[in-house]
């Protein structure tokens, strides 16, 4: 694969994730559609939406037009050699776990933000609400799981080979070993 078949992946993995994403938010624009005086907001509504939609459009059906305009031309020759599968499989697991670190950090903005306003209001009794909790929660499992990702990423891929073919693929080129069921090598 080229580089630009690379970004044109992410690209049209990104279109996915915008459509989700628009998809979301229309219930809320329901809500505040039928609000009073949600009527004067329709038209802003419905233009959001359709300009997302007209990007997802974009995204997802010229990615390689879009990967060649986001990255830079190369004036020397370009090396054809290409990744094998384990290096660009331990590379996916890496940029997930970026996925999921930008979307934890962001959430642990939030609730640094929401502990600091609450340490600063005079409510000594304040319960926080099941919402609250879990989504401190999951804040935390996101970032654990994003440490995981970015730092275990060849240990997670050496253990996918492992439960999905029965051993673990040697990266020094050598031939892979049988591996028993209790972890040891038998050979």
């Amino acid at each position: 694969m080229s580089r630009e078949d690379y970004i044109a992946v992410a690209t049209r993995l990104f279109a996915v994730y915008m459509l989700f994403a628009a998809i979301g938010q229309i219930p809320g624009m329901v809500v505040g559609i039928s609000q009073p005086g949600g009527q004067t907001w329709f038209w802003l509504y419905l233009l959001v939406v359709a300009f997302s939609l007209c990007l997802v459009g974009l995204l997802w059906f010229f990615p390689l037009t879009v990967a060649r305009k986001l990255l830079p031309v190369m004036r020397e020759p370009r090396s054809e050699q290409a990744l094998d599968a384990p290096t660009a499989f331990s590379i996916g697991i890496t940029l997930l776990g970026l996925w999921f670190l930008a979307t934890g950090l962001a959430d642990a903005v939030y609730w640094l933000t929401f502990w600091l306003r609450l340490g600063q209001a005079d409510a000594f009794e304040l319960e926080l609400t099941n919402d609250q909790v879990a989504g401190m929660v999951t804040t935390g499992v996101e970032l654990l799981i994003a440490l995981v990702l970015i730092l275990g990423s060849s240990g997670i891929r050496r253990l996918i080979y492992r439960y999905r073919y029965g051993r673990i693929e040697a990266t020094d080129g050598r031939e892979p070993s049988p591996v028993s069921r209790s972890g040891r090598n038998d050979g």
